[in-house]
C-alpha cells in the first residue's frame, strides 16, 4: 500500500498543473475501479463479520457457509491485488480526481485490506475448528490437535493487528479456542480410559488377580504398506499418545499409570510369588498377575528378571512409536515416560528385594550369585534397549558387579542378625558345662590349622593346668550356639580374602559387645522378676568372656598375613562381659535380699517378743518364710551356678538374715527368760536349717577331684556374723558366771564377737539389777 500511495501522490503533484481535475483515463484503471472494487470488498467484510458473530456469538445454526464465505473473501483480495499490482507497474498519466479525493482512497484502501487481512486470518481459524472437530471425531487426534495449535497461532498473529472493531470477535474466538482444546483434553483422556483399563478382583483367602488392558480399535482397512498387523492395531493408541505429548498431558498420564504399573504388577513381582500370564484377545491385549495373600515367599531373582522382561514386553507395541517426530535425534517413547516416572523406584527395589537378596551369606554359595550378576547385566541392558534406562543410568549394574562389597555387607549383616536371634532366644533352656579333663594347656595352631605342641613362650610353660578351665555350671542353650557361630565365623575368616576376614573378625568383636546391650534388655522382665535367668545369664557372659580371653591368640597365625602384623585380639571384651554377668547377678541379689529383710522388718516381732512371749509362733512363722524363699534360691540356683559363686551368694543373703537378727536382738532393753528361751527356739531354727542350703545331696562324686563339695565348715567360712550368731544363742542362756567365762577378760570367744557394749546391754536386757550383775558389769571391759 504504500507503493500505491506514493505512486498515486506522485502522480496527482505532477499532473496536478497541466491537467487540473481532470481524470487519469490512459490507464487500464480508473478511479472508479478502485472505488467499485473497495465497496465490493467492504460488502463482504460485513458479511463474514456478520456470520462469525452469529456462528460464535449467538449460537446461530442458520449460517452461511464460512467456506464459501472464504471463497469470496479469496476472490476480493485476489482483484485488489491485481489492481494494486497494476497501479505499482503502469505508468500514471492522469488523476480523475482531486489530491482530497485520491488520499481518501487511499485510506478506504489500507483500511480494507488490513481488514479483509484480518478476517482472513480468523476465516482460517474457524476453518481450523472445522478441521479440528471432523479429526477428533475421526480419531485422528494428533491433527485435531495440530489444527487447534495452528489456530492458536493464527489468533495471535491477528490479536497483533490494529483493528478495533474486529476485537470483540477476537475474544470470541480465543474463548472457543479454549472450549476446543478442553473438549480434545476431556476426549483424550476418556480415550485414555477405554484404551488402557484396570481391573482387581480379591476376596478373603483368594487370590488377587489384577489385569491390565490394552483395548485398539479393529482394523477396518488393508495397510498395504504397513507389513506388521501388529503396528495397524495400535496406530490410533499411538496417535492418542503423540497429541497427549503434543499438548503436555502425557506426563500426567503416566505418572498415574506409572505409580499403578508400579503398585499391582512390579512390586507384587518382585516381592511375593505371582503367576502372570499374557492373552490376546479380540482388540485388546491382557497381562494378568495373580497373587496368592499371606504368602511370605518371594521368586528366585532369575524368575523375577523374566517376569519383569515379559511386563515391558506386553507394553512393548505402545511404546516403540517415536512420539516427537519434529525432532529426529531425540527419540522419546511411550516408554521413556514410563522410566522417567518409575525408574528410580524400580531400581531400588530390584536392589533392595532381589538382588540384595540374592548374595549369598557364604563365601562357599558365592559362586551361584554369578548367575544373578549375570542376569542383572541382561536385565540393564534390555532397558537401555527398550529406552526404560537412559544410557547414564548404571545403579542396578554397579550394584550387581561389585559382588565383594555387596557379599561381605550381606554376610556381616546375617551374622549379626543370627546372633542377635539367639541372644533373644529363652533363657531357660540350658546346658550343663562340665569341667574339661584336658590338660587345661593353652591350645596354639600354626597357620595349617596343625597344634603346636612346643612354645619358646615363657609364659606358656608357666601356666598351671587348671588356667584354662572353665568350672561346672549351666548355661543358656543359645549360647554355645553362640559360641559355636563365633568360631565357624573365625574358620571362614582363616580361609578368606584379607579385607573379609577383617571385618569377620570385627563382626566377632560386635556380636560379643552386643551381648552385653541386647540380652540385659530382650530378657529385661524375666531377669527383674525371677532369679533363675539372672544366674543363668551371668553363667553365659563369663562364659562368653572365657573364650574371648583366647580368641585371637588361639587363631593369630592363622588369619591372613596383613591381620598378623595388626592387633588381633577380644581380651578387652571380656572384662565387659564379666562386668554384665555381675551387674545381672547382683541386681537380683539385691531384690531377693531386700525381699528376705523385708519379711523380718515388717512383722516388728523381734521388738516385741521379748515382752510378749505369745508372739512366738508368728516369730517362728515368719523365720520358716524366710527359709522357704532360702529354699527356693537354691533349688534354681545349686545346680545352674558354678559350686564357689552359690556359697559366695548363699552366704551373703544369710549373713544379711543373720545380721538383722542379731541386730534386733541385741537391740532389745528387756528380755524376760520365758522370752529368752522363744527367741532360742527361734533362732536355733535359723541354726539348724542353713546349714544344708551349703550342701548338695544330689551331687555324685565327681570324676576327677575338684573343690565342688561343701562342707559344714562353708557355712561359717561364707556366712557373716555366724559365729557371732551361734554365741548369741549360747549367750541368751547362759548365766552371769558363764558369760564372764566365755568373756575370758576380753581373750574368750564370747570377746571375739561381741564388743563390750554389746554384752553389757544383752548383760542389763537377760538379768535384774542385782549386786552379782553390776560386779559382772564391771568385770566386762
Amino acid at each position: 500500500m504504500s507503493n500505491i500511495v506514493r505512486d498515486v501522490l506522485a502522480a496527482v503533484g505532477s499532473k496536478s498543473n497541466t491537467k487540473g481535475n481532470m481524470g487519469v483515463t490512459s490507464g487500464a484503471w480508473s478511479m472508479g475501479d478502485a472505488t467499485d472494487l473497495l465497496t465490493k470488498a467492504e460488502n463482504v467484510q460485513i458479511n463474514v463479520c456478520h456470520n462469525l458473530e452469529l456462528r460464535y456469538t449467538k449460537f446461530t445454526p442458520g449460517f452461511q457457509d464460512t467456506n464459501r464465505l472464504a471463497d469470496k473473501l479469496t476472490n476480493v483480495l485476489n482483484e485488489m491485488s491485481a489492481l494494486e499490482y497494476e497501479m505499482e507497474h503502469e505508468d500514471l498519466t492522469g488523476v480523475e480526481s482531486s489530491v482530497g479525493e485520491v488520499g481518501e482512497v487511499v485510506k478506504r484502501w489500507r483500511e480494507t485490506t488490513a481488514a479483509l487481512a484480518t478476517l482472513q486470518t480468523l476465516l482460517n481459524v474457524s476453518n481450523c475448528f472445522e478441521e479440528a472437530q471432523k479429526s477428533q471425531r475421526a480419531h485422528h487426534f494428533l491433527e485435531s490437535t495440530k489444527s487447534i495449535a495452528e489456530a492458536r497461532q493464527l489468533l495471535e498473529q491477528a490479536s497483533t493487528k490494529d483493528i478495533d472493531e474486529k476485537l470483540d470477535i477476537i475474544v470470541v474466538l480465543k474463548e472457543e479456542l479454549i472450549v476446543k482444546e478442553e473438549q480434545l483434553r476431556y476426549t483424550l483422556g476418556e480415550v485414555w480410559n477405554e484404551t488402557i483399563r484396570w481391573d482387581g478382583v480379591s476376596s478373603g483367602d483368594s487370590p488377587k488377580v489384577t489385569t491390565l488392558t490394552v483395548c485398539y480399535p479393529e482394523k477396518t482397512h488393508t495397510d498395504t504398506k504397513t507389513s506388521s498387523m501388529e503396528k495397524t492395531k495400535f496406530e490410533n493408541i499411538h496417535d492418542m499418545f503423540k497429541a497427549l505429548h503434543f499438548l503436555g498431558e502425557l506426563d500426567r498420564k503416566t505418572k498415574t499409570f506409572g505409580k499403578k504399573l508400579m503398585n499391582c504388577v512390579f512390586k507384587p513381582i518382585i516381592q511375593s510369588i505371582v503367576e502372570l500370564k499374557v492373552l490376546e484377545e479380540r482388540n485388546s491385549h491382557v497381562l494378568q498377575i495373580k497373587q496368592w495373600p499371606n504368602d511370605t515367599k518371594k521368586m528366585d531373582a532369575e524368575g523375577v528378571f523374566s517376569a519383569v522382561k515379559e511386563v515391558l514386553n506386553f507394553l512393548r507395541p505402545l511404546c516403540e512409536e517415536v512420539l516427537c517426530e519434529d525432532e529426529p535425534d531425540k527419540e522419546v517413547t511411550f516408554m521413556t515416560f514410563i522410566g522417567n516416572q518409575i525408574g528410580k523406584e524400580l531400581t531400588d527395589l530390584l536392589i533392595r528385594d532381589c538382588i540384595a537378596e540374592a548374595v549369598p551369606c557364604k563365601s562357599k554359595d558365592l559362586e551361584s550369585f554369578a548367575t544373578v550378576s549375570s542376569g542383572a547385566h541382561e536385565l540393564h541392558t534390555f532397558f537401555i534397549e527398550k529406552g526404560f534406562y537412559s544410557t547414564g543410568d548404571t545403579t542396578m549394574l554397579e550394584y550387581a558387579s561389585n559382588v565383594d562389597m555387596v557379599f561381605s555387607n550381606k554376610a556381616c549383616a546375617h551374622l549379626l542378625e543370627k546372633a542377635r536371634e539367639l541372644m533373644k532366644r529363652p533363657l531357660h533352656i540350658t546346658v550343663s558345662v562340665a569341667l574339661s579333663l584336658q590338660t587345661g594347656e593353652l591350645v596354639l595352631q600354626n597357620e595349617a590349622g596343625e597344634e603346636l605342641t612346643k612354645s619358646s613362650m615363657r609364659l606358656e610353660k608357666m601356666l598351671s593346668s587348671g588356667t584354662f578351665l572353665f568350672p561346672k555350671c549351666k548355661i543358656s542353650a543359645s549360647v554355645c550356639e553362640l559360641v559355636d557361630l563365633i568360631y565357624e565365623i573365625m574358620e571362614e575368616a582363616c580361609q578368606s580374602s584379607p579385607q573379609y576376614a577383617g571385618r569377620l573378625f570385627y563382626t566377632v568383636r560386635n556380636i560379643l559387645t552386643m551381648y552385653s546391650s541386647v540380652v540385659p534388655t530382650a530378657h529385661a522382665h524375666v531377669l527383674s522378676t525371677l532369679p533363675q535367668p539372672a544366674a543363668i545369664v551371668h553363667n553365659s557372659a563369663m562364659y562368653l568372656a572365657h573364650h574371648a580371653l583366647s580368641l585371637g591368640q588361639q587363631y593369630h597365625l592363622r588369619l591372613p598375613k596383613p591381620l598378623r602384623d595388626s592387633t588381633i585380639t577380644t581380651t578387652d571384651l571380656a572384662q565387659r562381659l564379666r562386668y554384665t554377668a555381675t551387674s545381672t547377678f547382683l541386681q537380683s541379689m539385691k531384690k531377693n535380699r531386700t525381699s528376705l529383710l523385708d519379711t523380718l522388718r515388717d512383722s516388728s516381732l523381734f521388738e516385741t517378743i521379748g515382752s510378749h512371749a505369745t508372739l512366738v509362733p508368728a516369730a517362728e512363722q515368719h523365720v520358716k518364710q524366710i527359709l522357704h524363699q532360702l529354699e527356693l534360691l537354691k533349688k534354681v540356683w545349686q545346680n545352674v551356678l558354678p559350686q564357689k559363686v552359690y556359697t559366695k551368694s548363699m552366704g551373703i543373703l544369710v549373713g544379711s538374715v543373720i545380721e538383722e537378727v542379731i541386730t534386733r536382738v541385741v537391740g532389745l532393753e528387756d528380755i524376760s527368760a520365758e522370752a529368752a528361751l522363744s527367741l532360742i527356739n527361734v533362732m536355733n531354727i535359723l541354726k539348724d536349717n542353713i546349714p544344708p542350703l551349703f550342701q548338695d545331696e544330689d551331687e555324685e562324686p565327681p570324676e576327677v577331684e575338684d573343690d565342688s563339695d561343701t562342707s559344714p565348715g562353708d557355712v561359717v567360712q561364707n556366712v557373716r556374723y555366724w559365729l557371732k550368731f551361734c554365741e548369741l544363742i549360747i549367750l541368751l542362756e547362759a548365766s552371769l558366771r558363764d558369760i564372764l567365762d566365755r568373756w575370758a577378760d576380753g581373750k574368750g570367744p564370747l570377746a571375739h564377737q561381741f564388743t563390750t557394749d554389746e554384752v553389757k546391754q544383752l548383760i542389763r536386757a537377760l538379768f535384774q539389777n542385782t549386786d552379782r550383775r553390776a560386779q559382772v558389769l564391771a568385770k566386762i571391759k
